[in-house]
């Protein structure tokens, strides 16, 4: 029998007790601990699940074989990433679709006492990010019962102070976080799905890599840009550079922060052009409106159903949450729209400024 080490994380308030085989213990805490929040823990939930990293190749053929002949139905749980889902005695699996382009190195599973584990092939690529897959759909369903909502967004702390960036993918959310951390050493709390928690209170973080355009890595300042081996490969123009949370907020000297008190949403919309930075308030009708389309709770256009962890509450229920929730919000929290062109000189400090001045 494999030995195994033990340790505990926690992301968003909920901790995980991960058990990982002793042979890859390393390369998994090594790379849970480049997601994790150095300061400000969100509140905690009061929950604690298990997780199990299995890293042998003979379990995962073993499983494999045992799973090709089970009946199966097809789950998409992500956008474009459809799964096998198969039942063996009271243990749920899901493996990779056949058809998909997903490499079949890994499977997941859901034990009778609501254990979570992975089976990863002893040659798998990069196997220590999948627990953070597992992680995240644990932390975003935690989150519904709480009278949190999960937003399409950004989000960083200036002093302290919390910033929700919310939109629609390229329309700027992390050229907007880039140029807080780059100008005013920002904390990093998320880059892509934030945590609003009830009554608009605080924004708390969800555990996903930052990922920058080609355009705002060239805009940083000499120095202040991130390591050089996450910089874009050469040829990839207009595709994006993928860092570790840590990564990112260590290049410009800042932290990872779980949560800050909410403080101020803006409203990014970027153009490829050079037009001045601009700052309007918009009505609350509109700003709420602007919300709504980046709310993801209780419907994510990327995370398209419950996975690994069992939703509790019907979806109609926490519709109706999120909309009391984002009356909070724009009631509570100013509203900032701000327009600019990629192309204006010294874009990321004038972006930077603009949000500032907003701050108490």
């Amino acid at each position: 029998m494999n030995s195994t080490r033990t340790t505990e994380v926690s992301f968003a308030g909920h901790c995980f007790r991960l058990r990982t085989d002793a042979s890859f213990a390393a390369d998994q805490g090594i790379h849970l601990l480049r997601f994790t929040p150095e300061i400000s823990p969100a509140p905690p939930c009061g929950q604690l699940t298990h997780l199990r990293v299995h890293h042998s190749e003979d379990l995962f053929r073993d499983r494999g074989a045992r799973l090709s002949g089970a009946p199966s139905v097809q789950v998409v749980p992500f956008r474009g990433e459809p799964y096998l889902l198969s039942r063996i005695g009271p243990v749920r699996w899901w493996r990779p679709d056949p058809a998909s382009h997903l490499p079949a190195d890994h499977l997941y599973a859901k034990d009778a006492d609501g254990g979570l584990h992975i089976v990863l092939h002893a040659g798998t690529d990069r196997g220590e990010r999948y627990a953070l897959r597992v992680i995240r759909d644990v932390v975003l369903r935690c989150a519904e019962p709480r009278g949190w909502a999960a937003f399409h967004a950004a989000a960083g702390a200036v002093g302290g102070h919390g910033v929700l960036i919310a939109g629609a993918s390229g329309a700027g959310k992390t050229t907007t976080l880039t140029a807080l951390a780059a100008h005013h050493r920002a904390d990093l709390i998320g880059s892509d799905r934030v945590l609003v928690t009830q009554a608009a209170a605080s924004v708390v973080g969800v555990p996903i890599s930052v990922r920058i355009a080609g355009g705002t890595l060239s805009a940083l300042p000499p120095g202040q840009g991130l390591p050089p081996h996450k910089l874009l490969p050469a040829g990839s123009s207009g595709g994006k550079a993928s860092c570790t949370p840590h990564d990112f907020a260590h290049a410009f000297a800042a932290r990872v922060r779980e949560s800050a008190p909410l403080r101020l949403v803006v409203l990014p919309r970027l153009s490829d052009d050079d037009q001045e930075v601009t700052v309007t308030v918009p009505r609350p009708a509109t700003a709420r409106a602007a919300l709504a389309a980046a709310c993801c709770t209780p419907h994510d256009e990327d995370w398209l159903r419950p996975w690994f962890a069992d939703r509790t509450r019907p979806a109609g229920e926490l519709a109706r949450q999120s909309a009391r929730l984002m009356d909070d919000l724009v009631a509570r929290a100013p509203v900032m729209t701000m327009t600019a062109g990629v192309r204006t000189p010294h874009l990321l400090e004038r972006i930077a400024d603009a949000v500032a001045r907003r701050l108490p």
